[in-house]
């Protein structure tokens, strides 16, 4: 494959799947799907649709983070044969960040809220999440790249919401 066309086809791809994603309806749409099982990348099942949807971390538009992670994952694997014989191809695979791409993707779906939304919120959550913090020290694990609080105790892999790893191995 020629290096110029395969650097072309890959951004191109990423760019595709980006937009597919933004322009989605809140949680995916048909387009989204039809992407989605086009590269065999796992889409979310209903209940975990449903519990991202209660959860702390909101969108207000476009596919979840975790599935656009899946999709770039599937491109990335597609094109990889390819990067031993194309060196612009190659440097693209091996600079192209998932948990940055991903973190800016999700920046640009979440809600938009105000100052003022952001007082409410902070008074009104106050008494119920900060009661008896200092004396018993607790706190919730977050994840390093969305800041999606860890689901469970026992959710030691990925984050549900962008896909991150929550630990690093030593």
């Amino acid at each position: 494959m020629d290096d110029n066309k395969a650097l072309t086809d890959f951004n191109s791809e990423i760019d595709v799947a980006f937009r597919t994603a933004w322009q989605s309806g809140k949680g995916g749409d048909e387009n989204w799907s039809k992407l989605l099982n086009g590269y065999g990348a796992k889409a979310l099942s209903d209940e975990e649709k449903g519990y991202l949807s209660e959860s702390s971390m909101k969108i207000a538009t476009g596919a979840y983070p975790i599935e656009l992670r899946r999709v770039y994952e599937s491109i990335i694997d597609k094109y990889r044969p390819a990067a031993s014989s194309s060196p612009k191809l190659s440097e693209a695979l091996n600079n192209f960040n998932l948990d940055v791409r991903v973190k800016e993707y999700y920046q640009k779906i979440k809600p938009f809220s105000g100052l003022g939304d952001i007082f409410k919120n902070a008074a009104a959550g106050t008494a119920k999440y900060s009661e008896g913090l200092q004396k018993e020290k607790q706190s919730t694990m977050k994840c390093k790249n969305c800041g999606a609080p860890r689901l469970d105790e026992m959710q030691y892999d990925a984050c549900l919401f962008c896909g991150s790893k929550l630990f690093e191995k030593a």
